[in-house]
């Protein structure tokens, strides 16, 4: 095995480890105009796999926890994620999952195209699947456009044949109504809602520089499709999401609650205020949601209007709710910068961050730190890819130096002696997507440099 596949391999397992992934197939039978990766700027560190055997399937499987899902066909490493069902023996490879691991839950994201009326009925004879549909569109001609599905009706019929056979699925859109208009869009989360998805996904729209023209629009379009989203929830019951959400306060309001869930057989409705947790506050909507999902039969103080009721939620410790809330950040991000600055004893510490994280980090720096150190925030651009990115995951130690230097030429008299970075840009080599080292941004300034 040569260095690039012992590289691959010990990316596999590490993703194994830590996110219970298990990776089947770089491979895909759709062409869509949005895919990241024919955006991507030369000299990225991602990497194609052919499809895995057996023997490999069942190395990955031996690093991971029963506990936890398992997670199929997510693009959450730097391993390129296929459509799983392309995998000739993807049945087989389910079957062998289950037969490991025979109380877990398999989460699978596929676009729907191959899952035959075969094919769903071994779903669910498995159990305990769940299916991340990725439709995008509901039409034969948005699909067209968006995914070159020369057979749409197979994937359109999809979210039918799951709920007729009793396979539960989320559903998921990435929003391009500067393509297909806007009510495409609309008809097409109204079909996943209609065909039962506990949840809706609507991913706001990216290209990089290297995007063609077509797929290019203005800034303007995301708050148009927060707003689009708004009044939709207004007509569906189905929750339905932004990703990334516009987040303005750090207050943990419901976004939604999924049918037949222990949140809903409680009472609990969308746009519910959390402001307790078994009597205690939660800080953010991250820390409410975890809260309740750790407590066993939590009873929740929640402001509905003008009134205060306290309802309890019948679940076991670990089970999931049934509530769904907007991502705004983990409470736990504050205290490990905290713990950094004590352990550097840093007075005056300079955090990097992403253009969409900023906001957050700000508000929760100012409500959540307690310190005395100095803590200025600065927004990184991602000028490595381009266009409309803005995600901390796609930053770059390129992207990192140029914001530090011009912070450095525009402060001249205040000077960091801590920086910190996201750890999202890295991998569990601490190397950004190019390959570089984290720390030869402290090398290169003379600065103390860590990655949260």
């Amino acid at each position: 095995m040569g260095m690039n596949a012992n590289h691959v391999e010990n990316l596999i397992l590490h993703g194994a480890v830590t996110g219970n992934i298990l990776p089947l197939t770089s491979s895909c039978n759709m062409y869509c105009l949005f895919c990241s990766h024919r955006q991507n700027p030369s000299g990225l560190e991602v990497f194609r796999i052919a499809p895995r055997s057996r023997a490999e399937v069942e190395k990955t499987l031996s690093f991971m926890d029963p506990a936890y899902q398992v997670v199929i066909g997510e693009s959450v490493t730097r391993i390129i994620e296929g459509e799983p069902f392309t995998h000739p023996d993807i049945v087989e490879i389910l079957q062998l999952v289950r037969a490991r691991f025979s109380g877990t839950t398999i989460q699978i994201t596929t676009n729907g195209s191959l899952l035959d009326e075969k094919t769903v009925e071994s779903l669910r004879l498995l159990g305990r699947i769940v299916i991340n549909l990725s439709l995008n569109s509901a039409t034969e001609a948005g699909r067209a456009i968006l995914m070159g599905d020369a057979n749409a009706l197979n994937s359109i019929k999809c979210p039918l044949l799951l709920r007729e056979r009793g396979v539960p699925f989320h559903g998921s859109v990435v929003a391009m109504p500067h393509l297909v208009g806007w009510h495409d869009l609309g008809e097409t989360i109204k079909y996943l809602s209609e065909c039962g998805a506990e949840t809706i996904r609507i991913f706001l729209p990216g290209f990089s520089e290297l995007a063609p023209p077509a797929l290019r629009f203005d800034s303007f379009i995301w708050n148009e499709l927060h707003l689009f989203v708004t009044r939709l929830r207004e007509e569906l019951s189905t929750p339905l999401t932004c990703e990334p959400p516009v987040i303005h306060d750090l207050e943990p309001r419901i976004a939604g609650v999924i049918a037949g869930s222990p949140a809903e057989r409680a009472g609990i409705r969308t746009g519910d205020l959390i402001v307790n947790v078994n009597k205690t506050p939660p800080l953010t909507r991250v820390h409410a949601f975890n809260k309740v999902l750790r407590t066993p039969s939590p009873v929740l103080t929640l402001i509905r209007g003008d009134e205060q009721v306290n309802i309890k939620i019948n679940k076991n410790s670990g089970e999931r709710s049934g509530l769904v809330m907007d991502y705004d950040i983990d409470p736990d991000l504050i205290e490990d910068i905290s713990r950094v600055i004590q352990r550097r004893r840093a007075s005056q510490v300079l955090v990097l961050t992403s253009e969409f994280a900023g906001p957050v980090i700000k508000m929760a720096l100012e409500r959540f730190y307690q310190g005395v150190a100095e803590i200025r925030v600065v927004v990184v651009r991602n000028r490595f890819f381009g266009g409309s990115i803005k995600a901390a995951g796609l930053l770059t130690i390129e992207d990192f130096s140029m914001a530090l230097e011009g912070f450095l030429h525009g402060c001249p008299g205040w000077q960091p002696q801590l920086v910190l970075l996201p750890g999202l840009a890295f991998d569990h080599r601490g190397r950004d997507l190019t390959g570089r080292f984290y720390m030869d941004l402290g090398e290169q300034y003379g600065l103390a440099v860590e990655a949260l």
